[in-house]
């Protein structure tokens, strides 16, 4: 059946998975360094095999969406997830589990490009952003689902859990390999040969390197939020569970927003909104306060982080709609270096000054995307009035 709301569906399916896997590691993160005895900077060797994955997904989905379509390449992401899924759950090996996050990464890498370069390639103008908010509230369901289900179940019961998370990964395989998609994607360029042409557009290198903070922030939130209200806030790992929860709930709060109410709003302006949460956030997670006024730090700073890829990504939409596939690759590999780096300094930073660098890794992300918004902002009114 040839209709964009299958299309749709599955891409927002495909999404929730994705959500659920970016956020497992950090959810099971005490567990499995008391399993396997890792220091916080194999911990954070374990942050940085993720966005490599993804990294590596997002490289290549892109040229092969752009010559050859999305069916094959969605199904196989989606097979890559179930395996990372099952072998976090029955890992008995420090190898085999730096390989089941690899495959995460692998397949969410093309999960998250492949999914967003779609929607984009299936909506029209202003509803390139707004369908891309969507797709990302999906994404924040399935963020938001697996710390908060983890948080009410015991410790013996999450291999059971994982387990049928990843037989819904073979079950999404199976659909992106059999419906019809409305359009296929066959272009002629050559991915390699529009690098310069990428390099030399300003706008388009400003939101890069915003997305470059962006993505590292997302995975400071996910991945180390648990451990820094634990040892540093005193929390019990279930109260931390839910902090990682409540800030995915903002997340998705917000895009909820943006998707309607907030829908005609300039996806600047919603940038300005966001830089604005983060701010508070950061204040109500840092005074001396009960832990209600924390969590409500992490739902700002989970607001906050909404707009970031949609609105960035549908202006890159935008600007290269001929080639979105290859545009949104080059986009992610920028972003997914910040998350690498990142992510591995905050291991060797915690390492040794504990997890009360947390805020400090904060405030400096923040500090970094204002000042990148403002060279977005001036780069683009000199675009329109050239």
């Amino acid at each position: 059946m040839q209709n964009k709301s299958i299309a749709f569906i599955a891409n927002f399916t495909g999404i929730l998975l994705f959500g659920v896997s970016m956020v497992i590691i950090g959810s099971l993160l005490p567990i499995l360094k008391t399993r396997f005895g890792m220091t916080d900077i194999a911990a954070g060797s374990l942050f940085s095999i993720l966005p490599i994955g993804l990294l590596v997904g997002s490289v290549t989905f892109g040229p092969v969406v752009d010559k050859f379509g999305y069916r094959w390449v969605l199904s196989v992401a989606s097979l890559l997830l179930a395996l990372g899924f099952f072998g976090i759950a029955h890992s008995d090996s420090i190898n085999l589990l730096r390989a089941s996050i690899f495959f995460f990464g692998l397949g969410g890498g093309v999960i998250n490009g492949g999914t967003s370069a779609l929607v984009s390639d299936l909506s029209e103008g202003k509803n390139k952003i707004i369908n891309l908010n969507w797709l990302g509230m999906f994404y924040g369901f399935g963020a938001f689902s697996m710390p908060m289900i983890l948080s009410r179940i015991n410790e013996i019961h999450y291999t059971a859990v994982i387990d049928i998370v990843s037989v819904i990964s073979l079950l999404v395989a199976v659909i992106f390999l059999t419906i019809s998609y409305p359009l296929t994607v066959q272009k002629e360029k050559i991915s390699v040969k529009l690098i310069p042409v990428f390099v030399r557009n300003k706008l388009f290198m400003a939101i890069c390197f915003y997305l470059f903070f962006q993505s590292a922030f997302e995975a400071i939130i996910n991945n180390w939020s648990v451990s820094f209200f634990i040892d540093k806030l005193a929390t019990p790992q279930n109260q931390a569970l839910m902090a990682l929860s409540v800030s995915i709930l903002g997340l998705i709060c917000l895009r909820i927003l943006t998707g309607s109410l907030l829908k005609n709003w300039h996806h600047f302006r919603l940038i300005q909104l966001s830089l604005l949460l983060f701010s508070l956030g950061l204040i109500c997670l840092v005074i001396p306060a009960p832990y209600y006024v924390h969590l409500f730090g992490m739902f700002l700073i989970g607001g906050g982080l909404a707009p970031g890829f949609p609105v960035m990504l549908g202006v890159v939409g935008e600007l290269f709609k001929e080639v979105s596939g290859t545009a949104f690759s080059f986009a992610m590999l920028i972003a997914l270096t910040g998350n690498i780096i990142i992510n591995y300094l905050i291991g060797i930073l915690t390492e040794n000054f504990g997890m009360g660098i947390y805020p400090y890794v904060i405030l400096t992300e923040i500090v970094m995307m204002i000042f990148i918004f403002i060279l977005i902002k001036k780069t683009d009114i000199e675009k329109a009035s050239s």
